[in-house]
């Protein structure tokens, strides 16, 4: 993302309101949080959510929250203000709690970032139910020849 795009993506978001239901800022999970700049990406994540909106109904199902693919890069992350690593241990704090998921871990090559969603696992944060799951790694390239020594010897000009 370049300071165009993000000058552009702040202009075009200034009247938006971000919604965080009761449930979620009274839950056992968001009690849990305790590091700073996870507060702040959970909310940035819930800037970035997609409603629904069914014109023809009223009151409660008016509304209806989308959980598609969601994606913050570290590029982002570092116009927010965040370092590469407070923006890394923020996505292992929302992880661990279960109110994100990776659908596709990136590489860090331009272009492959990681993809996101929304997970509903804070619902059922400190219960026996809770299935903690390790952080999905990122794809090495050097695991598929690119800077490997190996794959150099084996290439011969």
């Amino acid at each position: 993302m370049t300071d165009e795009q993000w000058n552009e993506y702040k202009k075009k978001s200034r009247g938006w309101s971000i919604r965080m239901g009761f449930e979620l800022l009274h839950s056992e999970a968001y009690r849990e949080l305790n590091y700073g700049p996870a507060v702040k990406v959970l909310t940035w994540f819930y800037e970035k959510v997609k409603i629904e909106v069914n014109k023809g109904k009223r009151g409660k199902g008016k509304y209806r929250f989308v959980n598609g693919s969601v994606s913050f890069t570290y590029k982002e992350a570092e116009h927010r203000g965040l370092s590469h690593r407070q923006f890394n241990k923020a996505l292992r704090e929302l992880y661990r709690l279960g109110f994100i998921e990776i659908l596709k871990p990136g590489s860090a090559l331009k272009g492959d970032w990681t993809e996101f969603a929304f997970s509903e696992r804070w619902r059922v944060y400190g219960t026996a139910d809770f299935k903690e799951s390790e952080f999905p790694k990122s794809v090495v390239w050097r695991n598929f020849g690119f800077g490997s020594k190996a794959r150099r010897k084996k290439v011969k000009c």
